[in-house]
């Protein structure tokens, strides 16, 4: 539960460099909290991990409750052109994915939107 939550938060905080409050209340951009969570769900499921079958709703639920000006520790490290923790979080969930022919069309997204920071700000 925690990794779909922390993989989707910090994914969209991050690529978005925005609150979580203002992706909750943008009609294009909350989709994707449950989509990138659904993602996260369906590898699991696939690796052997029990999961309730609302498992990513809950974590759809949390981001609609988190305090508005909440971003993902990933999101502040970019920010600052520091290191993001990319490669443990959205690139596993696109890894695994492919691994297990569980398709992560919206983590593989964000995950190639995110690569050129990995080590922090390009040169």
């Amino acid at each position: 539960m925690k990794f779909i939550l922390l993989t989707t938060n910090s994914a969209l905080t991050a690529a978005t460099r925005s609150p979580i409050g203002k992706l909750r209340d943008d009609p294009d951009i909350a989709p994707l909290f449950a989509m990138a969570a659904a993602e996260v769900a369906a590898v699991g499921r696939a690796r052997g991990v029990k999961l309730a079958d609302d498992a990513a709703e809950k974590a759809v639920a949390f981001a609609r409750t988190a305090p508005p000006a909440m971003m993902a520790s990933m999101a502040h490290d970019l920010i600052r052109g520091s290191r993001i923790e990319l490669p443990w979080l959205s690139g596993k969930v696109v890894a695994m994915g492919r691994e297990l022919g569980v398709p992560t069309p919206v983590h593989s997204i964000l995950y190639a939107v995110l690569k050129p920071f990995i080590d922090g700000k390009p040169t």
